[in-house]
């Protein structure tokens, strides 16, 4: 049986946004990496979520705007735009370009290209 990928991507940026990051954890393998255009390379999934929970403390709000997504099986690619308030009311937007391959059905691997504007 099929799983619905872009689905699965769709859930785990809600739940980033709602600062869920147990239940996002759960979308993701055991062994998931994430790489980052940020020069420090490849970090397990749980380092990842230990940054994203430092990021999200700075915020006040958090949303994802998906520009468009390419689908085949077993990956996504996608571009999107983060839209960020801090907690002194300054607002940013981060694109990115964020590819997300899958196994059974959950996140294996990101790598994440960000650009902050």
């Amino acid at each position: 049986m099929g799983h619905d990928l872009g689905a699965t991507v769709d859930a785990s940026l809600r739940l980033l946004e709602t600062r869920d990051l147990e239940s996002f954890r759960k979308l993701c393998a055991p062994d998931a990496t994430v790489w980052q255009n940020d020069g420090i390379g490849v970090r397990t999934i749980d380092a990842r979520v230990e940054h994203i929970a430092t990021f999200l403390a700075a915020l006040d709000s958090l949303r994802f705007e998906v520009v468009r997504r390419f689908d085949k099986p077993g990956e996504v690619l996608q571009q999107h735009i983060l839209h960020l308030v801090a907690k002194d009311g300054t607002e940013s937007r981060v694109h990115a370009s964020v590819y997300f391959r899958f196994e059974d059905g959950l996140i294996a691997e990101v790598e994440e290209y960000l650009y902050e504007v």
